[in-house]
């Protein structure tokens, strides 16, 4: 069983919390993986923006462990030492870590019952993003008016689903979420990515909620855009941002047309977990 119970109704993801409390020396793969990467997009004058997303466990420790409330400091040492590293190499990184430590007393950031980030985390996240590129003039703001349209929706969470019991399901009401799909100001239509774009957006399945899974056009892609007011274009693969996204692209170099930018998003947990590794990827 993958799922951890933890306080108050929450679960966990065992990898998540794994990889937060385990000793972990991996860092040097990492680096160079993303430095190579960041390189070779450099060749092309393309630049890179690596984001990694914190997993459940860093950002509430305490819904583990009533050990973990009140600690002075953060618990996510792995994470920090490797932006520290990433960033000491020269590649540029979105700390989204310590702007969730600072959000977490007033937003629910993640869902109760799933490894991923809740609408409203994920929504901070962009917002982040767009603001820290719009910040470095590395992308200028398009003239695409969106629009919010809320959808609200329920799910039972997938840490949830992997006990694999219908008994435990049932044990637990759905989560309910109101999520912002993005939608054309003018006709309503819903958001939807453009190849063409300058910024292209690597991930995995925290890109994926919301945006390919229900409601649609109401993840992170979608609310970049918003914040961008243009589309971006995107490659989104469940648990292979750390290597398999980087080979898609590389089967892909279409993708690559017009790019001035490269967003790479991996969840926390895959600097050690990450299917396939941290390769080198031409």
């Amino acid at each position: 069983m993958h799922g951890l119970v933890g306080r108050d109704g929450w679960f966990f993801y065992k990898p998540d919390v794994r990889f937060l409390i385990e000793p972990w020396t991996g860092c040097d793969d990492v680096v160079a993986a993303v430095r190579a990467f960041h390189d070779a997009l450099a060749a092309r004058g393309i630049r890179l923006l690596v984001v990694p997303a914190p997993g459940k466990p860093s950002v509430y420790p305490d819904k583990i462990t009533a050990r973990a409330a009140g600690l002075d400091e953060p618990v996510y040492s792995h994470a920090r030492e490797t932006i520290a590293r990433m960033r000491q190499a020269g590649v540029e990184v979105v700390d989204l870590f310590t702007l969730f430590d600072q959000n977490r007393a007033t937003t629910a950031l993640y869902l109760q019952q799933d490894t991923h980030w809740s609408p409203d985390g994920m929504s901070l996240a962009a917002r982040e993003v767009a603001a820290q590129l719009l910040a470095r003039n590395w992308v200028a703001k398009g003239a695409v008016d969106y629009a919010f349209q809320p959808v609200p929706i329920q799910r039972h969470g997938d840490v949830l689903r992997m006990a694999r019991s219908p008994r435990i399901e049932k044990g637990f009401p759905p989560e309910q979420m109101q999520c912002a799909q993005v939608v054309h100001k003018d006709t309503g239509e819903p958001y939807k990515d453009d190849l063409d774009s300058d910024v292209l957006v690597l991930g995995d399945s925290f890109l994926r909620i919301y945006e390919l899974d229900e409601p649609g056009s109401a993840g992170f892609t979608a609310h970049l855009a918003r914040e961008l007011a243009k589309p971006v274009a995107s490659i989104i693969n469940d648990g292979g941002a750390s290597t398999l996204v980087r080979q898609e692209l590389n089967r892909k170099p279409q993708f690559l047309r017009n790019k001035k930018v490269v967003v790479w998003e991996f969840v926390e947990r895959d600097l050690r977990f990450g299917t396939e590794g941290w390769q080198v990827v031409p």
